[in-house]
């Protein structure tokens, strides 16, 4: 039996259905259904064959369409099938989550449409090759003059004379509030931006309405490509519902053990964790019931459940049940913290119990990590495909990496996680490569006990890391900038890097922090003074920021980036 793979949740549902193909009428049940597809119960043994084209009809949910058949599996009871739809998806949105409508759409790599009806507006989300580019909308309060407005950026006598001004002109309202000067230009595409996600969150309310995804080539012209994090907008848009729609929602049970997808490596790029969210991953080992992860975080009940619930939604981790019933509602899920069910806080003997352990685990590690090798540490033998080295990287990384351990106030702890960390990720950046990997098993096979100076493992991560800041790969090139200044942290130009990498991650604090531990160690540096200016006006300091071109003019007068900075901080101020 060859079931479809889906790229679209299932929901289990138990219902009729109406069957037709050809002249032949079947009575069946459906077993569960999904955005493409539904899997169905028929009894008895009707003449069905893979690839027929089935009509089907369910009335709740709301289903009606032509659909192939694309698995079957005989019983003696009667014939199980997989039907996949044919032609456009489309719902209602109480039958389908829009967060599963969206990760659907970017595991599958569509490219389309997504177009959401609620009474008499039209909410749209373009989408290319999986990612969320843009969003737009036919009428109501997310358009960009009513958003500006209502966040108190223009007056009402200005937004009315924009909207006149558009009405004449047919011209973008963006276009149209930079022409009248109520906007500047370099923040047109900041607010565009913070539109589209508006728009876009504004979705995961909503309770009545239909949409449909429009399968087809975007256009050109009437789009701003940008690219937004459709993890992103998930996690935060669950986590921004009003108590009273999360209470509407279900759960699995406080038994139930959550554990890290496999194979959500992808929807993870561009999301950015609260805090509530990195104290609830930092629990998640796949032992760790929800109710004891409640217990551990201290975190207000809603908050955690709300933060279980959207790394659910965004498929960072799914749940093993343990027993009970899955999917209850969060309120039963409160009634059982209320009545006792979870405790608010944990006992003395089981903060002990947990630190003691991941003591016992650091310390044990800390202490045989560089004779392990890179293949031991990573617990991998010499013949292990890449796959297996990458999930072996992620499962040392869950246990390893320093953010995990957020309750370690034990400095000497943090920094021998720092050590093992850093050796978990030189073994996965060699053992990943495969020139270096033949390099290193050679080295290993000539000389095993040759070791290298901390300053040459810093320039070579610093060498590798400006290998892909050059490819655009920002997360690790933070890494590995990180890592060479982990090993020697006297090279100005490691801390320039690795605040330029941060400034592209939009991190603009730790940006300005490390072109200032730069500037600490080499004052006269103009590229390092201009770049620190830059953060300033993206922090909104534009003062600050002339300043620091300034100070950039007068040791280097033709410095390129200096005299830009300088030409945006007039327009500023």
């Amino acid at each position: 039996m060859e079931k479809s793979r889906r790229s679209f949740k299932r929901y289990p549902k138990l219902c009729d259905v109406d069957l037709r193909i050809n002249n032949t009428s079947l009575k069946g049940k459906t077993l569960d259904y999904s955005l493409d597809g539904l899997g169905v119960f028929v009894e008895g043994m009707p003449a069905l064959k893979k690839g027929y084209i089935i009509n089907f009809v369910v009335k709740e949910p709301e289903i009606g369409a032509n659909g192939r058949v694309v698995w079957l599996d005989p019983r003696r009871s009667g014939l199980r099938l997989g039907i996949r739809i044919v032609g456009g998806l489309k719902g209602r949105v109480s039958d389908f989550k829009l967060t599963d409508t969206l990760v659907g759409l970017q595991l599958s790599r569509k490219t389309g449409i997504l177009k959401v009806e609620s009474g008499d507006i039209v909410k749209r989300i373009y989408i290319k090759n999986g990612d969320v580019i843009f969003s737009d909308l036919n009428q109501g309060e997310d358009h960009l003059g009513d958003l500006l407005l209502r966040e108190g950026r223009i007056t009402r006598e200005q937004f009315d004379l924009s909207v006149r001004e558009l009405q004449r002109t047919k011209q973008r309202q963006g276009t149209v509030l930079v022409k009248l000067g109520y906007l500047k230009p370099q923040e047109l595409a900041k607010v565009v931006r913070h539109q589209a996600e508006e728009i876009i969150l504004s979705l995961f309310g909503l309770e009545h309405g239909v949409f449909a995804f429009e399968e087809a080539p975007l256009p050109t012209e009437d789009i701003i490509t940008m690219k937004l994090s459709a993890a992103n907008l998930i996690y935060h848009g669950t986590k921004n519902l009003r108590d009273s729609q999360f209470l509407e929602s279900s759960l699995p049970s406080v038994d139930d053990v959550p554990f890290f997808s496999s194979d959500t490596i992808d929807l993870l790029q561009g999301i950015v964790m609260d805090e509530a969210g990195k104290k609830v991953t930092a629990c998640i080992d796949g032992r760790t019931s929800i109710k004891e992860i409640i217990s551990i975080t201290q975190l207000d009940n809603i908050d955690a459940l709300k933060t279980i619930r959207a790394l659910l939604d965004v498929r960072i981790i799914d749940v093993s049940h343990r027993g009970g019933s899955p999917d209850k509602k969060p309120e039963d899920i409160l009634d059982e913290i209320i009545s006792g069910g979870v405790s608010g806080e944990t006992t003395r003997e089981e903060e002990s119990e947990i630190a003691s352990q991941c003591r016992d685990m650091i310390e044990d590690m800390h202490r045989k990590y560089e004779s392990l090798g890179y293949y031991g540490v990573l617990g991998v033998n010499k013949y292990s495909p890449l796959g297996e080295i990458k999930s072996a990287y992620y499962n040392a990384a869950r246990k390893f990496h320093p953010d995990m351990h957020f309750h370690l106030t034990d400095d000497s702890l943090r920094n021998k996680l720092g050590d093992i960390f850093t050796y978990i990720y030189a073994a996965y950046a060699t053992l990943s490569n495969q020139q270096k990997r033949m390099e290193y098993d050679k080295l290993m096979t000539l000389n095993p006990g040759r070791s290298t100076s901390n300053r040459d493992k810093a320039k070579a991560f610093f060498e590798e890391g400006k290998k892909e800041l050059r490819k655009n790969d920002f997360p690790d090139a933070e890494l590995l900038f990180g890592q060479a200044i982990y090993f020697d942290n006297t090279v100005a130009e490691y801390h320039y890097y690795y605040g330029l990498t941060l400034f592209k991650r939009n991190n603009l604090v730790d940006a300005e922090k490390s072109y200032a531990k730069a500037l600490s160690l080499d004052p006269q540096n103009p590229s390092y003074l201009a770049e620190l200016g830059f953060v300033f006006m993206q922090l909104g300091f534009p003062r600050r920021a002339k300043g620091f071109f300034r100070k950039a003019l007068m040791i280097s007068p033709n410095n390129v980036r200096a005299l830009e900075g300088m030409k945006l901080v007039e327009l500023d101020l």
